[in-house]
């Protein structure tokens, strides 16, 4: 794919580390970003910044999406000014948002009735403490890939020089079902992280104490890690993934699992306790802030904790 014109829609947090892969594999990059300011950024990394989707969809033989979530990529693709019904038959789409698999599927099927392959490649990060841009940027990222078999070898290789794991796991649509699982799962392990916290702050035992003991206990994990290494980092009120982010994965990920008829008892009360993070202004604070946002709700100090318990005398 090395003489290949490659074009980027989204140069956000992620995106802009995509970009520079594709820079350096392709030699050039043309690239649609909403936010029209980002452009001497672009410039400034080898980029070209193109303000029209239908040109980049015309001019281009193979499209990267990196975006916010479903509605976005609805926006991009769909609709007379979108990328599928201006490109050229044989554009590859590889979009590595974090999606459903309706949007998808669908997305598929009006590519391929004009003769354009839609892929989808959600990134997962397999470094704890590493955040997803990180990943990326070291070349280390986890794409979790729907895919047709015909389509897949095209996608692998544009993906390739930014990924440590690529994972074909069939058609569109469990691609993306994947990548909210994975998410889903790791979410409410953070989940009862946080909550096991605050009940051992309410018994006078600091955080540090409880992620030592838990991080060689049963309860060690990829997710606590990733706590302990964004508690104890340089940047600990950084923000590696957002609440709103993570927010739009649960939904997603409960409404999957209801409209397949799987059991979701813990769905339904994940989902209402991101909203309550949203409610209270916490949308745009990284994922870990779940500690704090429980030991918040609780009324406990996980580092200077005093016990609540009845002590023996």
């Amino acid at each position: 794919m090395a003489d290949e014109k490659i074009g980027l829609v989204g140069y956000g947090t992620v995106g802009r580390e995509i970009a520079r892969h594709l820079i350096k594999a392709h030699g050039a990059l043309s690239v649609v970003d909403s936010d029209l300011a980002r452009g001497e950024e672009m410039r400034a990394a080898g980029a070209t910044p193109v303000e029209d989707l239908a040109a980049l969809a015309a001019d281009c033989d193979a499209i990267v999406l990196s975006l916010p979530g479903p509605p976005a990529v609805r926006a991009v693709l769909d609709g007379p000014s979108g990328i599928i019904a201006n490109a050229n038959p044989g554009l590859l789409i590889v979009d590595t948002t974090s999606s459903d698999p309706a949007t998808g599927t669908e997305m598929a099927r009006r590519a391929k009735a004009r003769g354009i392959a839609y892929v989808e490649a959600p990134i997962s990060t397999p470094c704890p403490g590493v955040t997803g841009p990180d990943t990326i940027r070291q070349g280390d990222g986890t794409f979790i890939v729907g895919a047709s078999e015909e389509d897949f070898p095209r996608a692998e290789a544009l993906l390739r020089p930014m990924a440590r794991y690529i994972y074909h796991i069939g058609p569109v649509g469990r691609g993306s079902a994947m990548k909210l699982v994975t998410n889903y799962v790791a979410g409410a392990t953070r989940i009862a992280l946080a909550e096991g916290i605050a009940i051992a702050a309410a018994m006078g035992i600091p955080a540090t104490r409880t992620m030592e003991v838990c991080g060689n206990a049963a309860a060690a994990s990829q997710t606590l890690d990733e706590v302990v290494a964004r508690r104890t980092g340089d940047d600990p009120d950084g923000v590696g993934f957002a609440v709103d982010l993570r927010y739009k994965d649960f939904r997603l990920a409960n409404e999957l699992g209801r409209s397949l008829g799987v059991p979701m008892p813990l769905g339904g009360p994940i989902v209402e306790l991101y909203q309550m993070m949203l409610a209270k202004g916490w949308a745009k604070r990284d994922i870990n802030s779940i500690v704090p946002f429980i030991a918040e709700m609780a009324g406990v100090d996980i580092d200077r904790p005093e016990s609540r318990w009845p002590e023996a005398q």
